[in-house]
């Protein structure tokens, strides 16, 4: 859903995701001529005890479904993979699903190709769609975070639903309250990444900053933003990071 709201010009670029992620977002950005502000609201870090991802790494094949709704989580499943010396790829079970493109990239990277990728690239939609049969044991491997909305989806439909936290999310603390200037776009990337930016700077900026367009990646983002006040809300075609460097390739054109 998109707000209409009268243009003004987009050059400077406010992304709010971890710091690895405002870096690899930034070059995008800077490659397009733009200016990226950034504010790390989040922070990613692996298990602080590994123990229970290790058991159910160790006896993968006892189930059906391997799921997967980031690419973080795709990543540390196959560093710890390979700490723990277990076979990448494998054969038979269980199956892979990957919440959409980026997660099937990253995947792709430790040569597993999913063998499942929802219509559209939403957690809700890969609870409804997974090919799963009545009582298929399912493994989730995603944030400590995470919506619990998927594994209700699963339960509902039968499957036997078992659930790690590969990685960890941490909101952003409150900076020292630096002003972060003149912002013509705000981007957010995950629900987390809007409590953590509100987290991260002053109640001020976040009143001033409420009056900018947000670009959302996708409508539960959207729905996270509006919670917090961002009223004026842009969300791409596509719920993937590209669409969204690609809409705002497309409001700097149009606005220039």
């Amino acid at each position: 859903m998109t707000t209409t709201v009268r243009a003004a010009p987009v050059r400077n670029i406010l992304i709010t995701r971890s710091k690895e992620g405002n870096e690899e977002l930034a070059a995008s950005l800077k490659l397009a001529g733009l200016n990226p502000v950034s504010v790390d609201a989040i922070s990613l870090s692996p298990p602080k005890d590994w123990s229970v991802i290790d058991r159910f790494l160790r006896r993968l094949h006892s189930f059906d479904w391997l799921v997967f709704t980031s690419a973080t989580g795709a990543e540390y499943f196959g560093g710890r993979m390979k700490s723990l010396s277990l076979r990448l790829p494998w054969q038979g079970k269980p199956l892979v699903a990957a919440v959409g493109g980026r997660t099937a990239e990253r995947l792709s990277r430790f040569g597993i190709n999913p063998d499942f990728i929802p219509s559209a690239y939403l957690t809700r939609k890969l609870g409804e769609e997974l090919p799963v049969e009545d009582g298929a044991r399912v493994l989730l491997l995603r944030a400590d975070i995470a919506d619990p909305e998927l594994s209700e989806r699963l339960r509902a439909r039968g499957c036997e639903v078992q659930e790690g936290a590969i990685y960890r999310t941490q909101l952003a603390g409150r900076t020292t309250g630096k002003k972060l200037g003149d912002v013509d776009l705000i981007v957010f990337a995950s629900p987390s990444a809007v409590r953590g930016f509100c987290t991260s700077v002053t109640e001020e900026e976040v009143a001033r900053l409420q009056g900018v367009r947000a670009i959302c990646i996708g409508p539960v983002t959207e729905a996270a933003a509006k919670e917090n006040g961002f009223a004026m809300t842009i969300v791409p075609r596509s719920y993937t990071l590209k669409a969204v460097v690609e809409e705002i390739r497309r409001l700097s054109r149009r606005d220039a």
